[in-house]
């Protein structure tokens, strides 16, 4: 059945600057973090929640993670609601409600409050991680390409849903839900453009970690006209 309705705000919201990079990532909203910290040549990362608890870690271990083995936490089928912790996305990716905002589709603006999702796939204590890539002309400005493959590879052990999109410079958007995290995947595309943009988004479990090693992109060159 479909679900109409919000998702639990946070009360929270933390940002990263990332001087090596100059990024700017977040918003961050599990643990209700109020306030985080680095120190000065060392790879020590320190917070403070909500809560008063003082949290560390070593950012190097990002590098070359080992995550333990895990149940599958995720029951997508048992719905939740706006007073519990999770987020509702949908299984053909029109429709993610998190943190009390809603995403219509990839790719879009999200809006405070509340939407409707046809085919929702319910994921408790979790959150939803985005990452968007800026326009990619994949080493040519001019020639038309065609991307027919994104193919991911994750550490691992990791846990959570993935869905993956690409749009090109015409407004055209393919791609699809993936399901739990594997060691190697491929989301197939098919897309033609000069240029494109990546938006990867994961249901990521509080309790269980993932990470990705790599992405690589499949594509042929066409012509320059």
């Amino acid at each position: 059945m479909p679900y109409t309705g919000t998702s639990k705000p946070s009360k929270y919201k933390g940002w990263l600057y990332d001087e090596r990079t100059s990024a700017l990532s977040g918003p961050f909203v599990h643990e209700d973090v109020t306030a985080i910290t680095t120190k000065d040549n060392s790879a020590d990362m320190f917070c403070v929640t909500s809560n008063k608890e003082v949290k560390k870690t070593n950012l190097l271990e990002f590098n070359d993670p080992t995550f333990p083995i895990f149940l599958d936490p995720f029951t997508t089928t048992t719905p939740i609601d706006s007073s519990e912790s999770g987020i509702i996305c949908s299984q053909s990716g029109q429709g993610f409600l998190y943190r009390n905002r809603f995403m219509a589709e990839p790719f879009s603006d999200s809006v405070v409050g509340g939407g409707t999702i046809a085919d929702p796939l319910y994921f408790k204590d979790s959150y939803l991680a985005k990452t968007e890539t800026n326009w990619m002309h994949l080493g040519d400005e001019h020639s038309e390409k065609q991307i027919y493959r994104v193919d991911l590879s994750f550490h691992k052990n990791s846990c959570g849903h993935l869905w993956l999109f690409v749009k090109n410079d015409e407004g055209l958007v393919k791609g699809q839900y993936k399901g739990m995290l594997k060691p190697h995947m491929k989301v197939f595309t098919n897309m033609r453009g000069r240029r494109f943009k990546i938006q990867m988004m994961i249901a990521t479990h509080h309790s269980f970690p993932w990470a990705m090693r790599e992405m690589s992109i499949g594509h042929l060159y066409g012509k320059s006209f």
